[in-house]
């Protein structure tokens, strides 16, 4: 077959269409997860189709159960400060897929996306004609328009997060300048693994034959494993809290913008007194590991940003749906905090952070999700809850999470059978001195901000 000449998709739309007949595992509740399912061979195949694009750019590799995303962020927001033309890639998106592929935090264009889903059309047709067990899923076919958006772009530097754990992953086919695993912990435990050594192993995957490693684990049953990859694989290891170490970080205000002032020691240099304009301290575990990924860049690369282009970054870098301030009198935070993790993450920072008389909650998670121990961690701080749904098929029925609130927690619970009827009765329940956290999901996430971005719209 002759699948050098491109798909004819003239729109965005239709492009998007063709796309979305290819299996999405993020929107199914339980499949199998092994390399026959995810099998990278694919996607190896799919991208020698378009003279593997991959190749062509250097890349950081992330993954991690809290923080890769936010560390991605920190990283291509650095690059892009000091003039590289940096490409970032993370999952999933709040409103729009495109949000996935960014080109020094500018979405990739309908055009550019469209032109690179032409050009993996006709393989991709051609599979699901005559073999579909091997066709592409819908994550492979957006990692592979990602790399030809890259590549065509000749980007400087590319800064990429891992979908799902990482050995199966279909980012795992980089050969990276250093590996990144953020903090892990339990998640996805249906499919990778119902153990912190099982998730992560999945995780390690992402590790090279060589590559550096940076890690930010803390339990030591993670630490066991990912310490023997590294042995295995003849990789070196840099740990924070060994080679990294955060002396200092507190809630601070600088010129009215709410964030963190924190102070980190690698074993090269230490940033004094680093302004991030993130609200929450666990993003000082996000930067050292930031900072630590440039050490090594230096290290081993001969790359290297000053310290005044990366404070000069952090003090303006935007995470959106990480503890993001949509709306205020009243307040309105948006967080997709998914484990129990992030969920405590979110809480104390809430309270750090800011003054309010009521917390009003609209919660909405997926059902791969460990809901007990999630619940703990927010349900007791609040006093008015509504429970929702995404329109995601993975989506948590509101009337079980309902149940369980006033069940364990004797708390009267709101149900709404969508986002948006949620936000619109949270927001005429709140006063103006009260505070609404819309948190759970990712999807709910995104589509609480688009029925606030509606409302600004129509408003205006």
């Amino acid at each position: 077959m002759d699948t050098k000449n491109n798909l004819d998709l003239p729109s965005y739309e239709e492009a998007y269409a063709f796309l979305n007949k290819s299996l999405d595992y993020e929107k199914l509740i339980s499949y199998q997860y092994n390399a026959s399912t995810f099998s990278l061979d694919r996607m190896v195949r799919l991208l020698e189709q378009v003279g593997n694009p991959h190749r062509e750019f250097p890349s950081l590799h992330i993954t991690g159960t809290k923080g890769k995303g936010s560390t991605a962020i920190m990283l291509s927001t650095i690059f892009q400060h000091a003039g590289y033309k940096t490409g970032l890639f993370t999952s999933p998106h709040l409103t729009d897929l495109k949000e996935r592929i960014q080109l020094n935090h500018k979405n990739i264009s309908e055009a550019e996306f469209t032109d690179a889903l032409n050009m993996l059309g006709p393989y991709i047709q051609h599979l699901r004609n005559t073999n579909p067990s091997e066709s592409p899923t819908f994550f492979e076919i957006l990692t592979a328009i990602c790399f030809l958006y890259f590549r065509k772009k000749k980007v400087n530097m590319a800064i990429l997060e891992v979908g799902m754990g990482g050995r199966l992953d279909s980012t795992n086919v980089i050969m990276p300048l250093a590996s990144i695993i953020t903090n892990i912990g339990l998640d996805h435990v249906n499919i990778l693994g119902h153990t912190i050594p099982e998730i992560a192993y999945e995780k390690a995957g992402i590790i090279k034959k060589g590559i550096p490693v940076l890690s930010a684990v803390e339990k030591p049953e993670a630490l066991s494993v990912v310490n023997k990859v590294c042995e295995e694989k003849r990789a070196p290891l840099y740990l924070l809290g060994k080679d990294i170490q955060i002396e200092d970080a507190r809630p601070y205000t600088k010129h009215g913008t709410k964030g963190l002032l924190c102070t980190i020691k690698t074993w090269q240099h230490t940033y004094e007194n680093l302004f991030i304009s993130l609200l929450g301290i666990h993003q000082a575990k996000n930067c050292a590991v930031a900072l630590g990924a440039l050490e090594i860049l230096h290290d081993q690369n001969n790359i290297f940003i000053d310290n005044e282009t990366i404070r000069g970054a952090l003090a303006h870098i935007q995470c959106p749906g990480r503890i993001e301030v949509l709306r205020e009198n009243p307040l309105i935070v948006l967080d997709y905090a998914h484990t129990v993790e992030s969920m405590a993450s979110l809480r104390e920072t809430l309270f750090e952070n800011f003054t309010f008389d009521k917390l009003i909650i609209i919660l909405g998670f997926s059902q791969d999700k460990e809901l007990d121990n999630i619940l703990q961690e927010i349900v007791p701080f609040a006093n008015v809850i509504f429970v929702t749904k995404s329109m995601n098929s993975r989506a948590a029925p509101p009337e079980e999470l309902a149940k369980k609130i006033k069940v364990v927690y004797g708390k009267q619970v709101e149900i709404y059978e969508s986002t948006r009827t949620a936000v619109i009765a949270a927001q005429s329940t709140a006063s103006r001195n009260d505070l609404v956290c819309i948190t759970g999901s990712a999807y709910i996430a995104g589509e609480a901000k688009q029925e606030l971005m509606r409302q600004s719209f129509a408003v205006a």
